[in-house]
């Protein structure tokens, strides 16, 4: 099942609450941050593994370069397809997980990556170089994808709990959002 959580804007990353997420992924735990930028990043990841079960496929995924960053929930139903179409574009690949093959989507096809992908998937994509910070999921939303915006800060997750353990998220519905 897989759960991820992050922040744009805080100065430290300990609104990463992983363990609200822990029944997600029990196989692992990762963290990454980018704290001493102009905006500072910060990404989670729990994993449940089920394709590349060796360490490799464990998230967050840094790009060799460091320019991206990547956590991601889901399945990607025709990632064997797009690796061969990547791979015969110049792309090499280090693992047999689908995080790569996407991770390799959105170098090629940039903000439009989910475009080319059929399946369910919550995912944020940190770019360095751009200073950058995209999320998205699938047309559905079978794979969920929460945020709450506290001024120039954001904190998203793949669940509604992991935003209320942080004091600052309010609790009242907002019906405009609605």
């Amino acid at each position: 099942m897989c759960g991820l959580i992050g922040t744009i804007g805080f100065k430290d990353d300990s609104k990463l609450n992983l363990k609200t997420l822990s029944h997600r992924g029990p196989d692992s735990m990762g963290k990454w941050n980018s704290l001493d930028n102009e905006f500072p990043v910060a990404l989670g990841h729990t994993r449940l593994a089920i394709l590349d079960l060796t360490a490799a496929g464990n998230q967050p995924l840094l790009t060799e370069d460091n320019r991206f960053v990547f956590v991601y929930n889901g399945e990607i139903y025709n990632f064997a397809e797009l690796r061969q179409v990547l791979e015969q574009a110049g792309h090499i690949f280090s693992t047999h997980s689908d995080t790569e093959v996407i991770v390799h989507a959105y170098e090629e096809y940039g903000d439009a990556f989910p475009t080319v992908l059929d399946g369910m998937f919550g995912f944020a994509v940190w770019d360095a170089r751009r200073q950058c910070l995209l999320l998205g999921r699938d047309r559905f939303g079978k794979k969920p994808l929460v945020y709450a915006e506290l001024g120039s800060r954001i904190l998203f997750a793949s669940e509604l709990q992991s935003l209320l353990s942080a004091p600052e998220v309010p609790r009242e519905i907002d019906f405009e959002a609605m």
